[in-house]
């Protein structure tokens, strides 16, 4: 009898949290949390901004992409010097596949750093910028005056200084020198710093202290948040 008479409050109780938790509303995730719960890291943030990735060659993913590439290329040059080895043997090494079963993926890896450092950054593959491509001011492959005789129009620099332009020069610069020391390594085997001795005829002690600065400069070109504005932000 007891249990009987105790069933209907279980189920009056029961009816009361559902229709409470069907009156609770739940918030939608902004981009940020979205990114951060799919992945487990924060957004890409600049100056204090949040960008989350999307898909599409945006400013955002390509200095997500350029700092990928400068710790990449730096890492890839410090294996180098410790072990003797390319990024490629390096690659093998690690995760003890042979260079045919590497060879779709390096592939891939070179045309997609050549075609992120060459195309255009236009935005076309991310509708909420559609408009804003318009307003944009023409670049050297799209306005025949701006020539290498005005080499910060043309690279898109604007002088000395952590600033987005400048990073996603270097940026670009990273995923060619990466890119092609990936090439040169598939045909001669060897890797970016004997190319480099084997072009200039320098051994690796003569340009150890180059070499420091270099990958120095990399590391904290691809860790530092940078400053300045891109036209799409102001």
């Amino acid at each position: 009898m007891m249990a009987l008479k105790s069933l209907p409050l279980r189920t009056s109780r029961m009816s009361a949290v559902r229709v409470q938790a069907a009156q609770v509303k739940v918030s939608p995730k902004s981009a940020e949390q979205r990114f951060k719960q799919a992945t487990g890291l924060p957004a890409p943030a600049v100056n204090g901004k949040q960008f989350p990735i999307a898909l599409g060659f945006t400013k955002t993913n390509e200095l997500f992409v350029g700092r990928l590439a400068m710790l990449g290329f730096a890492s890839s040059l410090i294996g180098e010097v410790l072990t003797g080895k390319g990024a490629l043997a390096q690659f093998g090494y690690e995760t003890g596949l042979n260079g045919i079963e590497v060879d779709g993926l390096v592939v891939g890896l070179v045309a997609f750093n050549l075609i992120a450092a060459i195309l255009p950054t236009s935005q076309t593959f991310v509708p909420q910028e559609q408009e804003s491509i318009q307003d944009r001011p023409a670049g050297p492959l799209q306005d025949p005056r701006i020539s290498l005789l005005d080499p910060k129009r043309f690279f898109g620099v604007k002088g000395f200084g952590f600033t987005k332009e400048n990073e996603l020069f270097v940026g670009r610069m990273a995923q060619l020198g990466f890119a092609f020391s990936l090439i040169g390594e598939a045909v001669t085997g060897k890797g970016a710093l004997a190319q480099f001795d084997i072009e200039t005829g320098l051994s690796l002690r003569d340009t150890e202290f180059g070499l420091v600065v270099f990958i120095l400069f990399l590391l904290f070109a691809a860790v530092n948040e940078g400053t300045g504005k891109f036209v799409d932000d102001e």
